[in-house]
């Protein structure tokens, strides 16, 4: 028996549906047509449940253990008591990207991504008589600056260069305008 009762408008909603001869707070008949069409569906093994939803019966509504209630009723009173019982099949699990798979995957897309960059070293806009060294940090740069989730010590170690050595970099090609060397030493005299 199910402990769930009936809103009123839950009542509403059962009672305008064809398949229901009476509902009220804490009990609902259906009509024998609707009966026979559900022991039809366990008869071929398919699923009752869906027989419910097409029928315009919110499983949600109504309950699982209510539906089971109805079911085991229903086998019973029309002799289906030696089918198997249908079990549900299980739900086919998502996979879920764990954060080192992710950390990994980023990685070894912007890995891909630094690879082109260095082989075609004109695409950084750099000299070409620039270093290996400028080119790769040039590439990882480029690469953070259109992916912000990179993690730019991973790219470092993949390359073989320490991220104290990249950082260098970063202060080397980073604009020096005098508004801009002001904020940063407040106290010093402009000449």
């Amino acid at each position: 028996m199910a402990n769930k009762q009936f809103t009123k408008h839950a009542q509403r909603v059962l009672n305008s549906n064809p398949n229901v001869v009476k509902c009220t707070p804490s009990k609902i008949t259906f009509t024998e047509d609707f009966a026979k069409k559900v022991c039809e569906v366990l008869k071929k093994g398919e699923d009752p449940y869906k027989t419910f939803a097409d029928n315009g019966l919110s499983i949600r509504i109504l309950g699982k253990p209510r539906i089971s209630g109805a079911i085991g009723l229903w086998r019973s009173r029309y002799g289906l008591e030696d089918l198997p019982r249908r079990k549900p099949e299980p739900k086919p699990k998502k996979a879920v990207e764990t954060a080192k798979e992710r950390r990994d995957r980023v990685l070894n897309e912007a890995i891909a991504d630094c690879d082109s960059l260095i082989a075609n070293p004109s695409s950084l806009s750099l000299d070409s008589n620039t270093d290996k060294d400028t080119i790769h940090f040039a590439a990882i740069k480029k690469v953070y600056d259109t992916k912000k989730n990179v993690i730019v010590k991973d790219l470092c170690l993949h390359y073989g260069y320490q991220y104290p050595k990249y950082y260098a970099y970063l202060k080397t090609v980073e604009p020096k305008t005098e508004e801009f060397v002001n904020i940063l030493n407040p106290h010093r005299k402009n000449k």
